[in-house]
């Protein structure tokens, strides 16, 4: 397995189990690695486009698949890849008789049934389409040529019972059941799914004591999903404790809260910070974005920003992880010290930063990028061939958008205005 196969299936992985911002980072990994070694950087535009499209960007998606498709040369398998993106984000766009037309052109590839990841892309087409036996045909077929993709086998086989369900008819060749069961502990993010196809399909066996007990499975992680836990207050806690203890209890109780808040902070600081530079970590964002969204969907302007070294990898592999960390670990001092209030930074790793802004308008962070650039341009690098440099790509959340969303937006815009050598910061087509 070459390296990009290699790279391919781990963001595809990454998919598969619903970590789709580790799957844009690794697609995004992939194109660097291809124009620094001059290969062909076609097959992750054309996964970018299918995540721009599963997000509900599917005029975004269709660039990205055309860009991707003009990158295609005469690869018969990338072109048949980025055909059936095409058709597919036609049919997002309400254009059915382009999509078929776009779709005849793949069928018509013998290429296309040696490879089970195109087969489960043409499923994806049939599905949409309700053509429910050519899809269920299409998984069969692919389930047998992805038998050494674990993850792969979890996501197709779960696919196979839906589409039994949909089809009424079983699979002469698999068993979906039996798949899904050995493969399901391999997609955590849809065990509430799995649980649910699983009753349906025992139901349709007849075996309604089995049936049931998928469903309660089931109905047991909603409720975990549902419900919200509030944080117990001191206060009221302390105020029913009046009614039945002495102060001194109450005190002890203080002391034990005390201790209590620091193991908690300890904690935090394992979980939540990157050791190198202090700052947060991506695991801290991820806990901020609900209340975030709730500002930005009562028209608070929110604002998110990528920011990275250039050539990052080529430093660290050059000069050495030695050096890379003190360049990394500079940026960060500088992003902290023209930090504006109520903006979280965040450490994404590989030389990249997050920054979400909260109440301030483009002018105001372009300006922040500004500073940030000129405290770069001034920074001493005796042990660098050439002065430092960093790119920045920035979107403005848009209504509808969630995290994921407006994150591969701004990852999206870093990694253009980083190829595009401006060295300044990106913005998003949205945004510009």
């Amino acid at each position: 397995m070459s390296h990009q196969q290699e790279r391919l299936l781990k963001g595809r992985s990454f998919y598969r189990q619903g970590e789709h911002a580790l799957a844009v980072s690794s697609f995004l990994e992939g194109i660097e690695e291809s124009l620094e070694t001059s290969g062909n950087e076609s097959i992750y535009w054309i996964e970018l486009a299918h995540l721009f499209r599963e997000t509900g960007q599917a005029e975004r998606a269709l660039a990205l698949n055309q860009y991707g498709l003009q990158l295609a040369g005469d690869d018969v398998y990338l072109i048949c890849a980025a055909r059936l993106g095409l058709a597919a984000d036609l049919w997002e766009l309400n254009q059915q008789e382009m999509a078929r037309a776009m779709m005849q052109q793949v069928v018509a590839n013998p290429q296309l049934y040696q490879c089970p990841y195109l087969l489960e892309r043409l499923s994806q087409l049939c599905i949409v389409q309700e053509q429910w036996l050519p899809a269920l045909s299409l998984i069969e077929k692919a389930l047998v040529l992805y038998q050494d993709d674990p993850v792969a086998m979890a996501s197709c086989g779960l696919s196979l019972l839906k589409l039994q369900g949909r089809a009424k008819v079983r699979s002469e060749y698999h068993d979906g059941v039996s798949i899904v069961q050995k493969y399901m502990h391999l997609l955590p993010n849809a065990q509430r799914e799995i649980y649910a196809e699983l009753a349906r399909a025992y139901q349709e066996l007849g075996q309604f004591s089995e049936s049931a007990a998928h469903f309660m499975q089931a109905l047991q992680i909603a409720s975990k999903v549902q419900k919200k836990t509030r944080p117990r207050r001191l206060a009221a806690v302390e105020y029913k404790l009046r009614h039945m203890t002495s102060e001194i209890e109450i005190e002890l109780l203080r002391e034990k809260n005390v201790a209590q808040h620091q193991q908690v902070q300890e904690l935090e600081n394992v979980t939540f910070r990157d050791e190198l530079t202090g700052l947060h970590n991506a695991r801290y964002l991820e806990i901020c974005w609900p209340g975030l969204l709730d500002q930005a969907r009562e028209d608070v302007a929110l604002c998110m920003l990528s920011i990275g070294i250039d050539q990052f990898a080529s430093i660290r592999e050059v000069f050495g992880s030695e050096l890379a960390s003190i360049a990394y670990h500079q940026l960060a001092r500088i992003l902290q010290r023209h930090l504006p209030a109520k903006a979280v930074l965040v450490c994404s790793g590989s030389g990249t930063f997050a920054l979400v802004f909260l109440a301030l308008e483009k002018a105001e962070i372009e300006q922040f990028s500004a500073r940030v650039q000129q405290d770069i341009a001034l920074l001493e690098y005796a042990h660098l061939p050439e002065s430092l440099s960093i790119s920045m790509g920035g979107a403005f959340f848009q209504v509808g958008d969630t995290a994921e969303i407006l994150q591969l937006r701004a990852d999206l815009a870093f990694f253009l205005g980083q190829r595009q050598g401006l060295g300044q910061l990106f913005w998003d087509e949205e945004t510009r």
